[in-house]
């Protein structure tokens, strides 16, 4: 059986700025759109303007093939985010315009008007779920775990971000996911496996800390094991490697019974080889997974 994932949350493109050409993204899309790339099937839950910009993520996700039946529609531009590509390397910008207000509540609107039983039942028919800092849904997490639903978290470098109660992000959400994933170049090696040991004595059961070039580290609450990055000579844009490299290791732990062996280090171990040959090869294509358009300045 095909493995079966469906990300939860932000919907937006990434504009670049210098090329005016703009490319479907947000990261919990890009990573079914990835795993879709590998063979699984995808699906993604989130809130759409109803602009060119919408107009366009949904004809990427029907060229694709990802299932966005359960999403939100709404009369206000769809939110994307600009970016330069400075040496290689995408640099996010400031909006070079006022972005409307209502655009930005969107990433509030799954919060607010949460998830039917039919969406529910929807979403347990997969085998787990992404969301990551800007899905903006945090109050369900704990009733996904309830449910048995297996969830895959991307935190960004956003894991210490504290509450008004003082608790960081990783205290509040690792206890309900099973993947997590931290961003972590401005870490140490050391520094990055303590947080890694941290994620996981909070709950989680797979941890990875992604470091750039430095490579990545994934801990199992047994172990670390350390992939070093793969780099190919030519870099087009390094726009979304890091969600290339998490979609790589989730399609590959899950197709090789990662859930169910009781002995996950030799399934980790090619999980992460793969993940780096991967990520490499995403840096050939512009933006998050191609399918660029131009957009109005």
């Amino acid at each position: 059986m095909a493995v079966r994932v469906i990300g939860i949350g932000d919907s937006m493109v990434d504009k670049n700025l210098d090329s005016g050409i703009m490319y479907p993204g947000g990261q919990s899309l890009n990573i079914p759109v990835n795993m879709k790339f590998l063979g699984a099937e995808s699906a993604f839950i989130g809130c759409f303007g109803n602009d060119y910009v919408a107009e366009h993520m949904k004809k990427t996700m029907d060229e694709i093939g990802i299932d966005y039946s359960h999403s939100h529609f709404y009369p206000v531009p769809n939110p994307a985010a600009h970016y330069r590509v400075i040496d290689n390397d995408r640099v996010f910008q400031r909006a070079p315009y006022k972005v409307h207000p209502m655009t930005r509540a969107l990433f509030a609107m799954l919060d607010y008007e949460g998830f039917s039983k039919e969406d529910m039942d929807y979403i347990k028919s997969f085998d787990f779920i992404h969301c990551s800092n800007d899905s903006g849904i945090e109050a369900y997490y704990e009733g996904f775990k309830n449910e048995g639903i297996k969830m895959s978290f991307d935190f960004s470098v956003y894991y210490d971000d504290k509450d008004r109660e003082g608790k960081t992000m990783l205290e509040r959400v690792a206890p309900n996911a099973y993947f997590v994933l931290l961003s972590c170049a401005h870490l140490t090696e050391t520094e990055t496996q303590q947080k890694l040991v941290e994620a996981h004595t909070l709950g989680a059961k797979i941890c990875i800390g992604t470091r750039g070039s430095k490579g990545s580290f994934c801990y199992d609450g047994d172990k670390f094991y350390h992939q070093p990055a793969h780099w190919l000579e030519d870099v087009v844009d390094t726009m979304g490697a890091g969600d290339a490299f998490i979609s790589a290791f989730l399609y590959t732990f899950v197709e090789n019974g990662g859930f169910e062996a009781e002995d996950k280090s030799e399934i980790i171990k090619k999980s992460l080889a793969f993940a780096a040959e991967y990520s490499a090869k995403v840096c050939m294509v512009e933006g998050s997974f191609g399918h660029g358009a131009p957009f109005e300045r």
